[in-house]
């Protein structure tokens, strides 16, 4: 028995569907990075970056299957049609501002972990020496090529307008 095939609305509901939930888990990998939950001093942009501080989950959520995987699946998933066209656009959109909110992330935190004498001063004790803030750049840059790489094959599947007019059959000379 043959899996049932979805039809173009279908398909392009559930690339929206899909669309939504990888921006809602990037806009909550954000609000976790950008604003914190504690009123610690210490507690800055660069510390949650890195890991540090009260709401130190942005890079476990950013850094992730669902955002990267998402919206290049839905880009792949989505019809031709006018509106998955624009489900499409909206998915290429995505994948562009998970990787400049990640490269953003990853290079906040880096230089959090390379700043040993703030961390210090600051902290008093290196939390993230300079090795684990190599480690986590590195980590942090493969899940930025896949995303790459997904955006890539998003671009590639992007869906063609159809015509709605058959297009005209060219015929050679008639044969004897």
């Amino acid at each position: 028995m043959a899996p049932p095939q979805l039809g173009p609305r279908a398909r392009t509901v559930l690339a929206a569907v899909l669309l939504v939930f990888a921006a809602t888990v990037i806009a909550v990998a954000v609000s976790q990075w950008l604003t914190g939950a504690g009123s610690d001093p210490r507690d800055d942009v660069l510390s949650r970056a890195a890991g540090i501080g009260f709401t130190d989950e942005a890079r476990g959520t950013l850094f992730s299957i669902l955002p990267v995987a998402l919206p290049p699946f839905a880009a792949v998933l989505v019809p031709g049609t006018r509106p998955g066209r624009v489900i499409g656009g909206l998915a290429r959109l995505v994948s562009v501002a998970y990787l400049v909110i990640g490269v953003l992330l990853a290079l906040s935190a880096a230089r959090y972990g390379f700043d040993d004498a703030r961390q210090l001063a600051e902290e008093g004790q290196v939390f993230i020496d300079t090795r684990a803030a190599v480690e986590r750049l590195v980590l942090d840059g493969v899940w930025l090529a896949l995303a790459g790489i997904g955006l890539a094959f998003a671009v590639k599947a992007r869906p063609r307008e159809r015509n709605s007019t058959a297009e005209a059959v060219k015929q050679g000379p008639p044969q004897a």
